[in-house]
């Protein structure tokens, strides 16, 4: 059953609306101009109340008893929070385009573990997209320019790959979370996804004193961060994604951090030359190579563009 986000529109629609509100996360993280943990944790933060309203109209609506907290999805939002803290401080390094092509890479990523912990075979075209992949991440590291002091490019590229493992660790454990309890709604998922990511992030923040409201218009921008990418977007995307055909799905994996990067361009003024877009058209086409090869074992775990 769609959410109620999802019902409002056609369902040819809701992924591509998904990936496009999904494309503005890193956006309005560097127009917060906060903290990486306060960040992090208000957008969680300001996102359960909508989640919780969500969940209860869907029980109201549902016979049968309903479970609030999914403890698989909950160990996943543990691992969501690290990966915020990473991706958040990523961006603050290497802005919001190229921060948000790095975590593509859990595409390679969640196929590693098929294979490692599921045995799962890819086809041969997967290990070919590995090679294109690292050549992307080498260039965007050689080449890349930062668009803070917060650090040096290396460490902001560093910090986009370690997301993408972070999220796909998330994503794996969403598969095995969706195989324990298949029934669970997408927003009782996305309830407990969040919830376990507010902790760990909260923690952070806490232990650095940056837990408080960050003031306007910093909380108006991780509103929309919550709102309209966390919330509004994770559930357009991750309920219709799996309708769109094979190549279709492709196209919606790319269009998120294609957008991000013309927007990071086009409203942060983020330096993005040649070598740059060379980079991230590499990273892209390795990931785009990887994902058709794993497309059953990626869909299945709840993939598309990442969920930030």
């Amino acid at each position: 059953m769609p959410s109620p986000a999802a019902r409002l529109l056609p369902p040819a629609l809701r992924p591509w609306l998904g990936a496009v509100l999904i494309s503005f996360s890193g956006v309005w993280v560097r127009l917060a101009d906060v903290e990486v943990a306060r960040s992090a944790f208000l957008r969680g933060a300001y996102a359960l109340p909508l989640l919780a309203l969500l969940v209860a109209v869907r029980a109201w609506g549902t016979p049968g008893p309903r479970q609030w907290l999914q403890p698989m999805a909950l160990l996943a939002g543990a691992f969501l929070g690290l990966d915020l803290l990473a991706w958040h401080a990523s961006i603050g390094i290497v802005g919001a385009g190229l921060g948000t092509v790095l975590p593509n890479l859990q595409v390679v990523f969640v196929g590693l573990i098929g294979v490692a912990v599921f045995a799962e075979r890819p086809r041969a075209s997967f290990w070919g997209a590995l090679p294109v992949v690292l050549a992307g991440v080498w260039l965007l590291a050689a080449f890349g320019r930062p668009v803070t002091a917060d650090g040096p490019v290396w460490l902001g590229i560093g910090l986009g790959v370690v997301t993408a493992v972070l999220y796909s660790l998330v994503l794996v454990v969403l598969r095995l979370a969706r195989a324990h309890r298949s029934g669970a709604s997408a927003p009782e998922v996305l309830w407990s996804l969040t919830l376990g990511a507010a902790v760990v992030t909260g923690a952070s923040a806490l232990v650095q004193g940056v837990a408080a409201p960050a003031g306007w218009p910093a909380d108006g921008y991780l509103l929309l961060l919550a709102i309209g990418s966390q919330v509004v977007g994770w559930l357009l995307l991750t309920t219709s994604i799996h309708r769109l055909p094979a190549a279709a799905t492709s196209v919606a994996l790319l269009l998120q951090p294609v957008l991000a990067l013309v927007w990071g361009g086009l409203l942060l003024a983020e330096p993005v030359g040649p070598a740059q877009l060379a980079g991230a058209g590499v990273v892209l086409v390795g990931v785009t190579l990887a994902h058709r090869s794993l497309r059953e074992v990626v869909v299945s775990a709840g993939s598309g563009p990442p969920a930030r």
